[in-house]
């Protein structure tokens, strides 16, 4: 209803724009132009209706596009003859001239209807393309683009599938990997649990059944099933804390806080199990360092990550170092962070692993697990956590975490430490470095 509604209305304005044309330009006689506007309003009533229901009955036909579009090519063609062809027999032309007009007007139809095919064909194929593209997506390949060129709206439409296709695939392919991730994580935590929990069992066991009856032995029984229970209660937190960092529900406590007294505080603790194992425990601060906008039990918890694993893998006669200093963001020089890094002198990472080693539940090489020790106090679980979580923190204050390996580092002159100032270059190693915003104040 609404298309023939838009055709009378061309229709008015077309006859009104030839009456205007034949009054104002040709200067022909009342009497001539009411009689073509007799004539236009019959042939053009005539031909609407027969366009209309030309177009009905051909939209109700099963037939290909390119079919439909020459149709309406040639019913466009035929109206355009009969209304020629009832104005020349008006007009009273002589057969000759009414042959040569209708020879002319065949030749341009033919001419027309190729042009309207080529033009059909091109938009056809480019359709189809695109059809072909749908059924390979909707089959499972992820990787089906239409890849239509040109600028009109079918080519539009063909650069909005492909892109959405890129967005399902990259989707589904982040889906798979999280699927992927989600059963590591749960054959790794399998793992970490049912170890405790067979030694705890067996011990247990051990001392119900009156398999061991001497105090002592007993007592030292419990100690270990302490300290499985102690271990199992921290990996059970690590997962908890690592869900709410995954989860973006971590909540932060952040207030200006000043890094050298939450250094000193955090080392103070590690300084007898580092005398012990035979481990230089040194820390470096450039002077005047301003607070920083953290949660300061937070980053405790990520020093003492880092400090942990740094201790864990350096032998006896090694050194863990902990600097601090003042740097502007790589991307925004103007804008100054703190970076602290946690240097220490073991077997490094080998090539390839300084990303991988933040991966949940990932087990380093054996060129570095040679070298680990026995955990200390506050230590982690061991179970692959303790970097990823430490790096889920940093970013959760907005800054960014990043391990480096079998380099050279030089102290600097202008860092003020506790065992002094050197520059002495400390051997190959595995650094830990992360970033900490200033305080607005700052």
């Amino acid at each position: 209803m609404k298309l023939l509604l838009a055709f009378a209305l061309a229709l008015v304005v077309a006859i009104g724009a030839a009456l205007a044309f034949a009054t104002f330009v040709m200067g022909a006689p009342r009497a001539d132009v009411q009689q073509l506007a007799i004539i236009l309003a019959v042939s053009g009533a005539g031909s609407l209706l027969a366009g209309s229901g030309a177009v009905r009955w051909f939209a109700g036909r099963r037939h290909g596009l390119r079919f439909r579009l020459a149709a309406v090519y040639g019913a466009g063609l035929v109206v355009t003859l009969i209304n020629v062809l009832a104005a020349a027999l008006l007009m009273f032309l002589n057969t000759h001239d009414l042959l040569l007009l209708l020879l002319l007007l065949g030749f341009s139809a033919i001419l027309s209807l190729l042009f309207g095919y080529a033009v059909t064909g091109n938009v056809v194929e480019d359709l189809s393309r695109l059809g072909v593209a749908a059924r390979a997506l909707a089959s499972g390949d992820l990787r089906a683009r239409a890849n239509l060129a040109g600028t009109d709206e079918v080519a539009q439409l063909g650069g909005a599938f492909d892109r959405m296709a890129g967005r399902l695939q990259e989707g589904i392919e982040r889906e798979r990997a999280q699927e992927l991730a989600r059963r590591e994580m749960v054959a790794a935590v399998s793992h970490d649990l049912r170890t405790p929990l067979t030694t705890v069992r067996a011990m247990v066991e051990a001392i119900t059944d009156g398999v061991v009856t001497d105090k002592d032995e007993v007592r030292r029984y419990m100690g270990l099933i302490h300290g499985e229970v102690h271990h199992l209660s921290r990996l059970i937190d690590d997962l908890f804390e690592l869900s709410q960092i995954e989860s973006g529900a971590l909540h932060l406590d952040l207030a200006p806080t000043r890094l050298p007294e939450l250094l000193a505080q955090t080392l103070e603790a590690y300084e007898a199990p580092a005398r012990d194992s035979g481990v230089t425990l040194e820390h470096a601060l450039q002077p005047g360092i301003p607070p920083v906008q953290v949660d300061a039990a937070r980053l405790m918890r990520v020093l003492r990550n880092l400090i942990d694993n740094a201790l864990r893998y350096t032998p006896s006669g090694g050194k863990v170092r902990v600097e601090a200093q003042i740097e502007a963001r790589p991307e925004s020089p103007a804008l100054r962070v703190v970076r602290v890094s946690v240097r220490d002198t073991g077997p490094g990472l080998p090539i390839g692993e300084a990303e991988r080693v933040f991966e949940r539940f990932y087990r380093s090489a054996k060129a570095r697990t040679r070298a680990e020790r026995t955990p200390r106090p506050h230590s982690p679980t061991g179970a692959g956590l303790g970097l990823t979580i430490a790096r889920g923190l940093v970013q959760a204050h907005g800054g960014r975490m990043w391990a480096e390996s079998h380099t050279d580092h030089t102290g600097d002159s202008n860092v003020a430490s506790t065992q002094g100032t050197s520059s002495t270059p400390v051997p190959p190693g595995a650094s830990f470095h992360f970033t900490l915003p200033l305080a607005p104040a700052a």
